[in-house]
């Protein structure tokens, strides 16, 4: 249950992410017309930092752990394993930017397989499947997997 509450809490979290990645004109510098591939790259780094840091309170919100992993205290917490835990915390990271690659290879194969733009039309079928590829095994799956190892290792800080 505790992992199904960590996921409700990473899609919570990276829905501004979501957002970003359904704009074509925002992730793809190939499609028809203008193209701000450059800003979406931006405004999606952003989206995806700042989810990461704020993980921590939107799970503390979905799943309480009365007094130590609430909303209010779980940013807390957060910021005493990186300060007492740096490295298991630095591995916490490592996990998470491994997982997102994954996602990124995952859609990446998808891609090669079944492409999003062919003969210079994009179809939005194909470019929402290798979309929500990277979303759900590369951005959701990575930050259950950070705040879930964060949250054990804040409970073994104390």
């Amino acid at each position: 249950m505790r992992f199904l509450r960590a996921v409700l809490s990473a899609v919570v979290a990276t829905l501004p992410v979501l957002v970003v990645l359904l704009i074509p004109s925002l992730v793809r510098s190939d499609v028809d017309g203008g193209s701000a591939a450059g800003v979406g790259t931006a405004i999606l780094n952003a989206a995806f930092i700042a989810a990461v840091i704020l993980i921590p309170r939107v799970n503390g919100w979905l799943d309480p752990e009365v007094p130590d992993w609430t909303s209010t205290t779980a940013m807390a917490a957060a910021g005493r394993v990186w300060r007492s835990r740096i490295w298991l915390a630095l591995l916490a990271v490592l996990a998470l930017l491994a997982i997102l690659a994954a996602g990124q290879t995952a859609a990446y194969l998808l891609s090669q397989s079944s492409p999003a733009v062919a003969e210079g039309a994009l179809d939005y079928s194909r470019f929402v499947a290798q979309e929500l590829v990277v979303y759900l095994l590369g951005y959701v799956l990575s930050l259950t997997t950070y705040v879930l190892l964060v949250r054990v290792l804040a409970r073994r800080a104390e």
